[in-house]
């Protein structure tokens, strides 16, 4: 496993239930098809895809518009800008934020500032993410040994669910967790990305089991 990979913080401001939701990406993250970053209460997510010539895909819900936007950026800005904030093109509200985890943050706090002045109240009750600012971000180390984990045992036909054939596998990444299901029949089961010990026994199972 390589220690040092490029990794950036990314995050993005959900259009259902107004938080945001923030995670570490590793370069490793999106050697796959796609990697996708899903809010917590289930109502939104963006996906970041690698295209053919290095550059970053991504395609972010936004909050004023209530659709997805597209946008293409250099690898370059994604991992090593300390902070790269997207808006709307219409409203110019931030929906995205890119960069080191300080500065986003920052970032994401001028962010409600300017929401709270522009909605006139005094707290952002529906744009709440305090205890989500208090969880710990996904490891991308511990992500990448459940990746790996996940793909090796699925293609070994070893994760079982409800289904009487070969169900159909995906990962969900949240801020704190991988939850690994079923699309067809919903099976499912978490797996926590921020410790080490989750990851280490999860590297000692030969098969997994939604329920």
């Amino acid at each position: 496993m390589i220690l040092n990979q490029k990794q950036t913080t990314l995050a993005y401001r959900c259009p259902a239930c107004g938080g945001v939701t923030t995670s570490m990406v590793g370069a490793f993250s999106l050697s796959g098809k796609l990697f996708r970053l899903k809010c917590d209460c289930h109502g939104s997510d963006m996906s970041v895809e690698k295209t053919s010539d290095g550059k970053m895909q991504l395609t972010v819900p936004c909050l004023a518009c209530a659709a997805n936007h597209s946008y293409t950026i250099s690898s370059s800005v994604f991992f090593d800008s300390d902070i790269f904030v997207i808006p709307c093109s219409m409203s110019g509200i931030d929906i995205c934020f890119i960069g080191k985890e300080k500065e986003v943050a920052g970032a994401i706090q001028r962010s409600n500032d300017e929401l709270l002045a522009m909605l006139g109240q005094e707290d952002l009750s529906v744009l709440k993410n305090e205890e989500k600012d208090r969880r710990e971000l996904c490891d991308p180390q511990i992500l990448e040994i459940i990746r790996f984990v996940i793909n090796d045992l699925n293609d070994d036909n070893a994760i079982y669910c409800n289904c009487k054939e070969k169900g159909e596998i995906s990962c969900d990444i949240y801020d704190d967790h991988v939850t690994v299901r079923c699309v067809k029949c919903g099976a499912s089961t978490d797996i926590s990305a921020t410790s080490t010990i989750a990851a280490h026994d999860l590297l000692e199972k030969d098969k997994l089991i939604l329920k």
